[in-house]
């Protein structure tokens, strides 16, 4: 498996049994596979080494783990921060993520030009620096159904909030999908959590940009985008870099309050 702290591989042990016994059937997530339907998707720290050196500890939460997965090397369902560690930035996507990655590190120092080249020598070593949260942990597609993924996500509520307790990021970063995380706290007294965000726990200090206890969340757009100007790296960097950098200023400002 990955390198993931004893809590987290404790916790997506208990994840992976729930998703056998309760969503593996047609009912309610009209799962078009019969069962092991591709195992639980393992994420999280991708290199627990190199997270622990981070000032910055970045986490994405993106949708879920598209593509085809090697059964061979992880019969007991996918482990991707295990593959992300062992090959680096090995596709375009990951690049993005590496790109995005080194945009939010920049926008704690002195503005700067994006250069492909200087991303290009140290991607793998930005993709090492992150953690990776996917929303749908089962059955993996390149494209989302959103009614699904919105199940997935009030089903897993309570495992996603505590996966990203455990993972313990500075900034978290959603792509387009923070809408299906958070909403309002159930009126039953007692009630399972139904949302991984409350409206009552997170609170807006810039556009795009929340706290949650003393977490930057920025919702943004989905790092998987490869269509029209939006796609373009240099373009990405700037705009995530420059979110992040009036993300930090609203947030020191709320501090000096």
């Amino acid at each position: 498996m990955g390198s993931q702290t004893p809590a987290l591989e404790k916790l997506f042990d208990e994840w992976a049994k729930k998703h056998a016994e309760n969503i593996s059937t047609a009912e309610p997530y009209g799962m078009k596979n019969e069962p092991p339907y591709g195992g639980f998707v393992r994420d999280g720290i991708v290199n627990l080494e190199s997270w622990k050196k981070q000032k910055v500890r970045i986490c994405f939460i993106l949708n879920e783990a598209g593509g085809r997965f090697d059964m061979e090397h992880y019969p007991d369902g996918f482990d991707l921060a295990a593959e992300w560690n062992e090959k680096g930035a090995f596709s375009k996507f990951m690049f993005k993520l590496a790109v995005w990655t080194k945009a939010v590190q920049d926008s704690f120092v002195a503005p700067t030009t994006y250069v492909k080249a200087d991303v290009v020598k140290i991607r793998d070593e930005l993709i090492r620096s992150i953690a990776v949260v996917n929303i749908k942990k089962s059955d993996g597609n390149r494209n989302s159904d959103f009614e699904l993924l919105q199940r997935f996500a009030d089903e897993d509520a309570e495992e996603i909030k505590r996966e990203l307790e455990l993972v313990n990021p500075n900034i978290i970063i959603c792509g387009e999908n923070f809408k299906f995380l958070r909403g309002k706290r159930p009126e039953e007294e007692g009630a399972k959590r139904n949302h991984v965000f409350y409206d009552d726990e997170i609170k807006q200090i810039a556009k795009f940009t929340y706290l949650w206890g003393s977490k930057l969340v920025l919702s943004l757009w989905t790092p998987a985008n490869f269509f029209g100007t939006i796609s373009s790296n240099t373009i990405n960097y700037y705009a995530v870099r420059e979110v992040c950098r009036a993300a930090l200023k609203a947030f020191s400002n709320k501090k000096k309050k």
